[in-house]
């Protein structure tokens, strides 16, 4: 059985339980049937509860022996201490997929939940059960309307090419709510929890093969088999990139295992190790977000020779420092280059990189020439470019997007404009594959990242 076999209850089941849900707005079941509900789930839904009749117009079964038929994904909401027997109906129904939202198991750190997640854990694999938790809040497939988790809202996320695996539920609300802000279109999101029997090294495994996924992010606290991760991740990343945010430094340990049962380790261990292995390293849900779209976006570039292109002297010297401390070089144009830019720009201006266009900035076809020309350079490998609104400039976005796709460049953005300014401007750079960032340290920062990613795919094919 391959891997997208054996993670098809998961994330495409033709049928999902919801094992205490409730007509209660106040409890987390009632959410668990509406966020399948508002994610327009094709499949059937069974919600199951002995007190109730109808939820949110589904109708309600009052045991799981009562269901029809058998069914591919349970959603297990319900005490702790009920899960294990919970676990054996389920089998008995055929149940290869389950996700546990209840806590109360191995990160409460206490004998008894470490008792309560071993037995789970036994169960599940006696029966073959894929489990997606425990103390989790969910798993969603966007590309299969399924939102199987106690958040409707995700149900409306932009359906794309980037798969989340994160390792607390806060933060990937943060990121998913952040996401959704900039456009981000994702494949897959998984809430690991505890990681009963399916750990990072699965899912990187998987989305490594998932058609649907470009890129894999993650957040991470501890890993209890970090050595798998990273052999798992050294394979994947020779065809997609992966982007970690690693947290649970000296001090937070204690924290972090509170949280879901797992151990930090030393950061700088992992941070040696992630490199080696390829992955992206990020320092915020930020950088993590501005990283996976840039790559979602375009190809990376295979070497670190970057250009600038500015109408402002100050954001350029600010992403000149960002990306040459992160180990990029800035290129040295062609005399060909050098010739034309001299000819086409004011004298007054700087012509080499980074090229000052405040002066052509007004002139339309001066300005994509430019662009074009840096693009156009054989010692350039990637373009930083950096407008500030003026209602007199009218960016021309279709000809920097054809002289980026024409000579197979990177070109990452900054444009900056007062709140509701240039939205469109934005948003059409964007559709047609040029990232657009609202500072020019996070510019910067991104395309470091991406060069990091590109050497490395380079290197390894």
């Amino acid at each position: 059985m391959t891997v997208l076999e054996k993670f098809k209850p998961i994330f495409y089941p033709k049928s999902v339980m919801v094992v205490g849900a409730s007509k209660d707005p106040n409890k987390m079941g009632y959410y668990c049937v509406k966020s399948l509900k508002d994610a327009k789930f094709k499949g059937k839904i069974y919600p199951i509860n002995p007190h109730a009749q109808k939820i949110l117009g589904f109708k309600v079964y009052p045991s799981i022996k009562d269901l029809p038929e058998n069914v591919d994904l349970a959603v297990i909401v319900i005490p702790a201490k009920a899960v294990p027997s919970t676990l054996e109906e389920c089998a008995q129904k055929q149940v290869k997929g389950a996700v546990i939202i209840s806590g109360g198991f191995k990160e409460i750190g206490r004998e008894e939940g470490l008792k309560l997640q071993e037995e789970t854990v036994n169960i599940a694999n006696k029966y073959g059960i894929k489990i997606i938790g425990p103390n989790t809040f969910g798993v969603v497939n966007l590309h299969a309307n399924l939102n199987a988790s106690f958040t409707p809202i995700f149900s409306k996320l932009k359906k794309g090419n980037v798969a989340l695996i994160s390792q607390s539920g806060g933060m990937c609300h943060i990121i998913s709510y952040h996401g959704m802000e900039e456009g981000i279109g994702f494949s897959k999101i998984v809430g690991v929890g505890n990681r009963c029997n399916v750990e990072f090294a699965d899912l990187i495994e998987y989305f490594g093969e998932d058609p649907e996924t470009k890129v894999i992010a993650m957040y991470i606290e501890g890993v209890d088999d970090a050595r798998r991760m990273v052999e798992t991740a050294k394979k994947v990343v020779r065809k997609k990139p992966i982007v970690a945010y690693k947290v649970g430094r000296e001090g937070s340990g204690k924290a972090v295992y509170s949280h879901t049962g797992s151990l930090a380790g030393k950061h700088e261990i992992y941070k040696a190790a992630f490199k080696q292995a390829g992955i992206i390293m990020v320092d915020s849900c930020i950088e993590l977000l501005d990283t996976v779209k840039a790559l979602a976006l375009q190809e990376p570039p295979n070497n670190g020779r970057f250009a600038v292109v500015s109408k402002e002297a100050g954001p350029a010297i600010t992403m000149i420092d960002v990306c040459t401390d992160g180990g990029l070089t800035l290129a040295k144009f062609t005399d060909e280059t050098n010739e034309k830019l001299k000819k086409l720009l004011p004298p007054f201006t700087i012509r080499t990189n980074p090229v000052d266009v405040a002066f052509a900035s007004l002139n339309i076809e001066a300005y994509k020439e430019a662009v074009r020309l840096v693009l156009a350079d054989e010692n350039v490998d990637t373009l930083l470019f950096f407008c500030l609104y003026h209602p007199g400039i009218k960016l021309p976005v279709e000809d920097f997007a054809k002289a980026k796709n024409k000579f197979k460049k990177c070109m990452v953005s900054c444009v900056v404009a007062p709140k509701n300014m240039w939205i469109q401007v934005k948003r059409k750079m964007e559709q047609m594959g040029i990232p657009v960032f609202p500072s020019p340290e996070r510019a910067a920062k991104t395309l470091v990242n991406l060069t990091f990613y590109g050497k490395i795919r380079k290197m390894v094919s």
